[in-house]
This record gives structure tokens, C-alpha cells and sequence, in this order.
């Protein structure tokens, strides 16, 4: 039989589409046990053994790729929400708690890589759908073993941390070492790995750490008090109107240090010297303020912060120093606890 020349295409297009169909069946087309129901599903990955999740895709490739996209999607949906409820027991203001998540995020990338995700080899093509359905998991076993010393790396650096505090004399110094321990609970990296730490294995988290969530549970309450039996006598030989004694009293007490009249009974001193850099000109009076505040206690210095103010002026010295001042107070108290990070 002889076909015509103007049926080839046709022909060459039906053989097309078979030879297609025919790769796409290529996989096993009868469905395995575990893509029966969720139930089965997690028959054959049980929860307490596996992250398991399904994908799927015009090829099988794209199918284990979509599978770990979506494991990705898990633990990053996991971690982050631990953090967050971390973050709201830390009282931290909504900026940091965004950055602190988005932060969380890329550490669970960076743990992926590590756990190694591995795919089932019975994916398989649904026809009615036309598309691969495959299965990515990871072994919450293999995936501790790589992670559990990780964490405990973590553990360690809070415990010598919080053991630091516990062990110092100096009130003050003491109070700080308090403050660093909790900075360090509050990182990213350790709420991250905490996090993962508790979703992969938490029985184990629950135990072996047991000690690490009681330092974790007691640490704000101990560095409060420490803060607070920490208080600050300040010595200001140069001020106006009370213009600095209230910018720092404000910016001490904040940090939970209370500020005492008594400088026998102070934990720390801190002697504020201010340079007014007053300027006579033909235009007027001229401030250009600026401050600087070191904190001693009998450990010895502990910290130095500065501070100034752009150009104050006015006709009257009484108003353009007012105004250096003022202006300086509000640097005081918008810089000092970001700069000192007490």
C-alpha cells in the first residue's frame, strides 16, 4: 500500500505523539501503596521516622524536584513558626521578628543541604492526570546524626555563656553577661537550630537538652534581676536644665538599670562629659554638641559611648544652647541602647 505524500505529516505528527505518550509511560503507571490516601502515606513513611512530602510534574524529574520543594516548604513553615513564638517570648518588636524569620528561612536551606533529601524509586505516571507523582523524605535518624552536633556546638556556647554570668562578681558585668547570653538565645542561628532540632527529634531535644530549656526558661528572669541589682550612679559636671541627667536616667532605666543618687551604692558609674562646641559668629550663636559617656565599675571600664548633634542656632545663647541640648538628649536616647547594646 502506497501512502500519500500529503498524508506524511500527519502520519509523522501521529508517531509523534505515540513515541511521546510512550516516554511518559515510560515509569510504573500502577500506583504504589503509599499514593492510595494520606493514611497510606504515612504507612509507608511513618511521621515518627520520616519528613516525608509528595510532588509533582510533567517529568519525573520535575516531580522529585516539586516533592522537595515541598519539604522545603515544611520545614521552613515549621522552623519559622517556632521562631516567631520565640521571638513573641523575647518581646522583640515586629522589624527584628521579620528579619529573624526571613533568616530562619535560609538556615533551613542551609540544613536541607545537609540532611541529604532523598526521592522513592517507586514514583510512578498517573494517566488520568498526566503527570509524574514521586516522593521526597528525609530520614529523621540520618538527618540527627549530622544535626545533633550542630546543636550541641550551640548548646554548649549559651551553657559557658549563662555559666559566665553565673559565676561573675561584678554586678554590673555581671548583668551584661546575662545580656549576652540572651543575645545569643535570641540569634537567628540558635532559634533556628532549636527549632529544627525540635522538629526532627524532639524526644531527643527533650531529654538530652533538658538542661539547655531550663537555662533558656530562667534566663530573662535572672538577667532582669541582675539588671536590676546592677544600679548606675551618674556623674555630669557640664548640663542644662537637667537636659542630660534626664536622657541618660531615661536610657538606663529602659535597659532595666536603675539609676541611684547614691554613688557608694552604685554597681557602676558612668561620667558623662559634654563638649557644647559653642560658636560665636556675626550670624548668631552656634552649638555644635557633642557627648561622651564612660561606664567604670571596680572591674574597670566596661564601655564608651559617643554621641552629637548636627548645628544649633539661635540669636539668644539661652535658646541655641537649649536647643543643643535638646538636641543632644535625643541622640542620647535614640543611640544609647543601640550603641551600648546593654
Amino acid at each position: 500500500m502506497t501512502i500519500s505524500t500529503k498524508l506524511l505529516p500527519f502520519f509523522a505528527l501521529a508517531i509523534t505523539v505515540h513515541l511521546t505518550l510512550a516516554a511518559c509511560a515510560g515509569g510504573p503507571s500502577a500506583p504504589p501503596h503509599w499514593a492510595a490516601s494520606s493514611a497510606a502515606m504515612s504507612e509507608a513513611f511513618p511521621d515518627g521516622e520520616f519528613i516525608a512530602q509528595q510532588g509533582r510534574g510533567a517529568t519525573r524529574a520535575a516531580a522529585e524536584a516539586d516533592a522537595t520543594a515541598a519539604i522545603a516548604r515544611f520545614l521552613n513553615s515549621e522552623v519559622v513558626s517556632r521562631v516567631v513564638i520565640l521571638e513573641q517570648y523575647w518581646e522583640q518588636d515586629g522589624t527584628a521578628g521579620t528579619r529573624t524569620e526571613i533568616e530562619a528561612e535560609t538556615f533551613v536551606q542551609a540544613q536541607m543541604q545537609l540532611f541529604g533529601v532523598r526521592h522513592s524509586p517507586d514514583a510512578f505516571f498517573d494517566r488520568h492526570h498526566r503527570e509524574w507523582i514521586a516522593v521526597a523524605y528525609i530520614n529523621r535518624t540520618e538527618a540527627w546524626q549530622v544535626y545533633g552536633p550542630r546543636f550541641r556546638q550551640q548548646a554548649q556556647t549559651l551553657a559557658s555563656l549563662f555559666e559566665a554570668a553565673e559565676s561573675e562578681a561584678d554586678p554590673f558585668r555581671r548583668a551584661l553577661r546575662y545580656t549576652a547570653a540572651q543575645d545569643f538565645a535570641r540569634s537567628p542561628e540558635f532559634q533556628g537550630a532549636q527549632g529544627m532540632g525540635q522538629l526532627l527529634q524532639p524526644a531527643r531535644m527533650n531529654t538530652e537538652f533538658a538542661g539547655v530549656q531550663t537555662m533558656l526558661s530562667t534566663l530573662p528572669a535572672r538577667a532582669a534581676n541582675a539588671r536590676g541589682g546592677a544600679p548606675v550612679f551618674l556623674d555630669i559636671p557640664v548640663d542644662f536644665e537637667s537636659r542630660m541627667q534626664g536622657a541618660f536616667s531615661q536610657s538606663f532605666a529602659a535597659l532595666g538599670f536603675p539609676v541611684t543618687s547614691n554613688r557608694a551604692a552604685a554597681a557602676a558609674v558612668c561620667v558623662v562629659t559634654v563638649d557644647e562646641g559653642r560658636q560665636v559668629r556675626d550670624l548668631g550663636i552656634f552649638y555644635f554638641p557633642r557627648v561622651q559617656a564612660v561606664i567604670t565599675s571596680p572591674a574597670g571600664t566596661l564601655f564608651t559611648f559617643n554621641a552629637e548633634a548636627g548645628q544649633q542656632a539661635a540669636m539668644s545663647a539661652d535658646v541655641a544652647r537649649r536647643r543643643a541640648y535638646e538636641a543632644l538628649a535625643e541622640r542620647v536616647r535614640y543611640e544609647f541602647s543601640l550603641e551600648t547594646g546593654f
